[in-house]
């Protein structure tokens, strides 16, 4: 057996944190999709349907702003239940086993190498 793979089990997730996890991360990648296309949209004049509606509600910072608010707040409630629902399919089926690997030196034993050189 390989002493560097640590095994333990995920037994639960902390719901609030996941989601604002989540949420900033989907809002990450919102940003970088959502933000230049909007940019684009409005240099070039489009005049798509989405387009116009943004327009009418005040151009593109408002919706740029609108849409991340609208989307966070979706993206937190929806992560948040499925952290609630995880924890409790984990809590059922006893967990989801995981494995690490010990890529580290091990601090004790170097302690002990030290103070066995130095006395």
């Amino acid at each position: 057996m390989n002493n560097s793979i640590l095994k333990l089990k995920l037994k639960r997730v902390d719901p609030v944190k996941y989601a604002m996890i989540a949420t900033l991360t989907y809002l990450a990648i919102i940003l970088l999709i959502f933000v230049p296309m909007m940019l684009i949209a409005s240099v070039v004049g489009a005049t798509q349907d989405l387009v116009g509606g943004f327009a009418m509600l005040g151009g593109g910072i408002f919706a740029i702003i609108f849409i991340l608010i609208f989307y966070g707040v979706i993206i937190f409630i929806v992560t948040l239940l499925a952290a609630l629902l995880l924890n409790f399919i984990l809590k059922k089926t006893g967990g989801l086993p995981i494995e690490f690997e010990n890529t580290e030196v091990d601090v004790t034993q170097v302690g002990q190498d030290f103070l066995k050189e130095k006395y």
